[in-house]
């Protein structure tokens, strides 16, 4: 009987130090893991999440880098495995360097403008929403400005939220194409220079309907909407036409063609009125993930860069 109850004794003992053990361990891994988290910047916000994007980051990148790093090392580090900038220079010889002179190139002025009448429209989630970084279509339109940018035609986006412009005027959701308006208004006469004016916004269509796969890579397909209750809509169907070619001229499966619309319940119009070159493009919809409007819009700016070549030169000749 005594030597029962001893063993049990021991199993008791042995349980509660298994158990103290093993909370000690938990608590000491919480306390380590809360340390290294708050030496760690995660505060990643649109404009860093976008220097990821742009540099091809859809691949096994640091968190950390990508929070801490500007456009350029990022750039270095990982296309040219250059950590510092610094390095690219020995020590030796760094100080018999002179800075040269820095002249002021002259400001170029912005020709295309990008904007979203529904700013809010969101793609697929992914793990970044826990950083607070919301896959939307205003996210499309700074990717996009940075492809354009790279081959040199200055763009800029509207960065004012409609829903302030709404909430101003006291006007509705359905009002977001007038709120838009506002905003193109003021950016045309802030930017004289600015000739193309693009509304970006993405598709509540099925999955299926709105990707396509080229060369084992996925895109989001591209839809234009344009509106016929404007005297001038011929016009703008003509050019939403041209750039529409140019998709189909990359892969046919990418373009989803045209929607024209007009009657009770749509807007009919999208602000197409205001200029010739004002297009409402839908890229991709609500399914796709990031990287496929990212591998979209690569395409996009190449279309764009060749329809503004042809199209302006013309104009100017």
């Amino acid at each position: 009987m005594k030597k029962r109850f001893k063993s049990r004794s021991k199993v008791k003992i042995f349980v509660l130090r298994f158990l103290s053990l093993g909370a000690i361990l938990l608590f000491s891994f919480w306390l380590v893991f809360k340390v290294l988290y708050q030496k760690i910047d995660f505060d990643i916000n649109n404009e860093k999440y976008l220097q990821f994007l742009i540099n091809d980051g859809i691949g096994s990148y640091s968190i950390g880098d990508i929070a801490s790093l500007n456009s350029t090392e990022f750039l270095l580090k990982y296309s040219l495995g250059i950590d510092k900038v610094s390095n690219l220079v020995s020590k030796e010889v760094e100080s018999e360097i002179s800075e040269p002179e820095v002249e002021v190139s002259p400001k170029i002025e912005p020709t295309i403008y990008l904007y979203n009448s529904h700013q809010t429209e969101g793609y697929k989630t992914n793990f970044l929403e826990s950083f607070n970084i919301n896959n939307t279509v205003l996210i499309a339109s700074y990717i996009l400005k940075e492809y354009l940018n790279d081959l040199g035609i200055n763009t800029i986006v509207e960065e004012q939220k409609i829903a302030d412009i709404l909430n101003k005027n006291n006007w509705k959701y359905g009002y977001s194409y007038k709120a838009s308006r506002l905003l193109m208004e003021e950016a045309k006469k802030n930017n004289p220079s600015l000739e193309m004016f693009i509304d970006i916004h993405r598709d509540s269509s099925a999955y299926k309907n709105t990707v396509t796969e080229i060369e084992g890579k996925k895109y989001a397909r591209v839809l234009f909407v344009v509106g016929l209750e404007h005297t001038n809509y011929e016009v703008n169907l003509n050019e939403a036409k041209k750039i529409n070619e140019k998709i189909k001229a990359f892969n046919v499966s990418l373009s989803r063609g045209i929607m024209q619309k007009k009657g009770p319940g749509v807007n009919g119009i999208y602000n197409q009125d205001f200029d010739k070159y004002t297009f409402l493009m839908e890229i991709g919809g609500q399914y796709n993930t990031i990287e496929e409007i990212n591998n979209t819009l690569k395409v996009l700016a190449n279309v764009i860069y060749e329809y503004t070549t042809e199209e302006f030169n013309e104009k100017t000749t």
